[in-house]
């Protein structure tokens, strides 16, 4: 199937088998096979570093032992859906980003919440507002982000119900996750519609920008914007609406 679709300029993402479940190695075995590989892998259920050594090397070995694979190291999407998960967080991202600087197989770039496998780990009830599951999420996109990772937020159960969806979805941003995972086609553009800066914030971002660079030349102290003072944070934050309105215009535009 990899090989028959055509994917633009949108990434492939095909999830394997958790290493935990035995059945990692021979899934990427044959995914690897096809001659249009993927661009990203995900790895669900990762609770240690172990599992993500091992499974290293066994992609490492794969990609090796296949020739036309030759200079492929795909993006990797770890996935966290259990409680020791979520304890072993920081030590799994470390150990991920030090295999992607270190000439290892992937290229660490994302990291999802499974959020009901982590309900049924730790004993709570899963409901659409997801109260429960808030220290959780919290924690994901604090270790994620500490590592300059994307940070992906759980699914919406109530898939029918896309206001509900349009709320949660809203409501991850603001938390700080970069997008949501989709379980059926009707909520993918609520969701980009949620993660995508609006026009008056793309606006607000991109003049408050300029405004700091001509201050900046004048080599004045205090700066105000709008009639606000402005502080460093807040730049950050105007930055980085600007990256991603950026990033986005340029999957639209699609490979140069």
């Amino acid at each position: 199937m990899l090989d028959s679709l055509d994917f633009s300029n949108t990434e492939s993402v095909v999830r394997i088998n958790s290493v935990s479940s035995g059945l990692m190695e021979e899934d990427l075995q044959t995914v690897l096979q096809a001659r249009n590989p993927p661009t990203t892998l995900m790895l669900p259920k990762v609770d240690s570093t172990q599992e993500l050594d091992l499974f290293a090397d066994v992609l490492y070995t794969t990609v090796q032992s296949n020739v036309h694979l030759k200079n492929y190291k795909p993006n990797l999407i770890s996935m966290i859906e259990s409680a020791r998960g979520l304890l072993d967080l920081d030590d799994v991202l470390e150990r991920g980003v030090e295999l992607s600087d270190n000439d290892g197989p992937f290229t660490l770039e994302a990291v999802t919440f499974g959020s009901d496998d982590f309900c049924a780990d730790i004993g709570a009830t899963r409901t659409t507002e997801g109260d429960e599951l808030l220290y959780a999420r919290q924690k994901i996109i604090v270790s994620a982000k500490a590592y300059q990772l994307q940070v992906i937020d759980m699914v919406h159960i109530d898939y029918k119900n896309l206001e509900s969806l349009k709320l949660v979805a809203e409501k991850a941003a603001e938390m700080g996750f970069t997008g949501k995972q989709v379980i059926h086609p009707s909520q993918i553009a609520v969701v980009q519609s949620a993660f995508t800066p609006s026009e008056a914030k793309i606006r607000w971002a991109t003049e408050l920008t300029q405004a700091f660079h001509e201050h900046q030349k004048s080599g004045k102290g205090a700066f105000t914007f709008r009639g606000s003072m402005i502080d460093m944070p807040l730049l950050l934050q105007a930055k980085n609406i600007t990256n991603l309105y950026e990033m986005i215009d340029n999957k639209k535009e699609g490979p140069k």
